[in-house]
């Protein structure tokens, strides 16, 4: 029975140390296996994060390491891979050294900062950024051209007429700052981004810039007021061959000038009945005239009657010296006459110094031109209407025929006088009968001074209005004038007559008759 016991123990042991040996080979084998993966697992070791420059429009390569598979991708879609001939935002490569290209596009691109894409590189379950790519703004650009697409410098300007030219920008823009002399067309340049635009520009109608070079600069601006640009304008001043002549006289014909040289009459219709206006000018005529920097040359013209056919002489080699143009050197000229003895006519022409040089050695061909049936000279038309100065007769003044009322009216320049007919018609003067000064006028303007030469008004004299035999004193179409002996007459539009009866000691002295002006 021991025998028994001792040998069942034995056998216990010798299981528990079986099973203890399998259980050891067990634990060791998993330990040698969990020290081999150990040795086979590899650390993400990502490259040195760079910073990449560009523009839009740039092609840039980036290069870097790795020591495992990786995916790179891009933040933003201006900013691509390019692979095969094909773009993406994402790339994969494996280990090892790597160059990867970026094309850079004008997408999204800001005018006032820089933008930023950022490369962002995966290994494993790791990720890293490994590159800022930095794109700088875009650039504002403003330039022009001329018309057929040329870039130029600087903006010509034109004379009596604008001159054209074309800007493109990049942006919105408007023209901002000018010289006080440039006239835009429309009074604005204003363009949008990448599209041609048209400008136009020339001087404005003003002799103290038009008869001279000008220089200055036009502004063009974006529309935030970041940026500008600004560019020469060039004015060369009028063409050297014109002139314009500036009086407020609207003929140089009529013209008559008296014997001792003194007075100068100008004497036009009014309209289509006998009513005239008068322009009269002591010692001299004044004038202005514009041309290139004022430089002018007079041409004086003396018309003759000889073996009965007309002639003209030109200057003092044909004798016509008795005609003179005073020139202040700014554009302002004083034809004087010289004393005469008998009876002459005269013509004075001014043109612009470059076209007199032009013409100067054939004067006379250029500027007489004869009727070959007939012979007689006559000044050439053209410069007839863009040279002549006056026309006038020198000869002796008749007597004027003295007059009832004195009537004049504004021009806008000056006061002129309208002349009065006196009535005939006997309905009339039997109408107010016992008065002997009964005249008539054409009303010439929108308001005319009538002094009846009496005196003073309200002192001396007081007047009536009437129409259609009424009273219409009261709608003061009648009020007192600037002078203390005159009236002044003023209607909008006059349709039908009126008559202005003129009382001094309580009996009508003098009858105005108003009349519509048919013109």
């Amino acid at each position: 029975m021991r025998k028994l016991k001792q040998k069942n123990l034995v056998a216990l042991m010798r299981k528990f140390c079986l099973e203890g040996c399998f259980t050891a080979l067990f634990m060791a084998l998993c330990i040698s296996a969990c020290s081999d993966d150990d040795d086979d697992a590899v650390k993400a070791v990502f490259p040195e994060k760079q910073t990449v420059n560009c523009v839009y429009g740039d092609t840039k390569e980036l290069n870097f390491e790795t020591n495992a598979d990786w995916q790179l991708t891009s933040s933003a879609t201006w900013c691509r891979f390019v692979n095969d001939g094909h773009e993406d935002y994402s790339l994969s490569g494996t280990a090892g050294k790597q160059t990867v290209t970026l094309k850079i596009t004008d997408e999204a691109v800001a005018f006032d900062a820089p933008t930023v894409a950022r490369l962002t590189m995966m290994i494993g379950a790791e990720k890293a950024i490994i590159a800022d790519v930095v794109r700088d703004n875009k650039m504002r650009e403003l330039k022009i051209y001329d018309m057929e697409g040329n870039e130029i410098h600087e903006i010509e300007v034109g004379y009596n007429n604008y001159k054209p030219f074309q800007i493109k920008a990049n942006f919105r823009f408007a023209a901002t700052n000018r010289p006080e002399w440039l006239e835009i067309a429309g009074n604005a340049i204003v363009g949008t981004a990448n599209e041609m635009t048209k400008g136009e520009v020339k001087v404005i109608e003003n002799s103290q810039y038009v008869k001279y070079v000008q220089n200055g600069t036009l502004t063009f601006a974006d529309e935030d007021g970041v940026m500008s640009y600004s560019f020469p304008l060039v004015y060369k001043g009028m063409d050297p061959k014109s002139i314009k002549i500036l009086d407020s006289n609207p003929t140089p014909w009529n013209w008559e000038v008296s014997l001792d040289g003194k007075t100068f009459t100008q004497t036009s219709g009014a309209g289509t009945g006998t009513s005239t206006t008068t322009s009269t000018y002591n010692k001299f005529v004044p004038y202005t005239v514009q041309a290139l920097n004022d430089e002018v040359v007079p041409v004086y013209i003396q018309k003759v009657v000889e073996w009965g056919m007309v002639q003209m002489k030109i200057g003092e080699e044909d004798g016509v010296d008795w005609m003179r143009l005073e020139d202040d050197g700014k554009g302002n000229l004083r034809l004087k006459v010289d004393e005469s003895s008998e009876e002459r006519e005269g013509y004075v022409l001014v043109l612009p110094k470059a076209l007199y040089e032009e013409i100067k050695d054939e004067l006379w061909e250029n500027l007489i031109e004869m009727d070959m049936e007939t012979y007689e000279q006559d000044i050439n038309y053209i410069y007839q209407n863009n040279n002549l100065l006056i026309n006038f007769v020198q000869k002796e003044k008749k007597q004027e025929t003295a007059q009832a009322f004195k009537v004049t009216y504004f021009n806008g320049v000056s006061m002129q006088e309208v002349a009065c007919s006196k009535v005939t018609d006997p309905d009339i003067i039997d109408l107010y009968s016992g008065v002997s000064d009964i005249y008539t006028v054409e009303y010439p303007a929108a308001a005319i001074e009538i002094d009846p030469l009496l005196g003073d008004l309200e002192i001396d004299w007081n007047f009536k209005v009437m129409r259609n035999g009424t009273d219409i004193t009261e709608t003061r179409i009648c009020e007192g004038g600037t002078s203390s002996t005159s009236i002044s007459a003023w209607e909008e539009e006059v349709t039908e007559e009126f008559h202005i009866l003129f009382e001094k000691d309580g009996k009508t002295k003098k009858v105005l008759i108003v009349t519509p002006n048919y013109n």
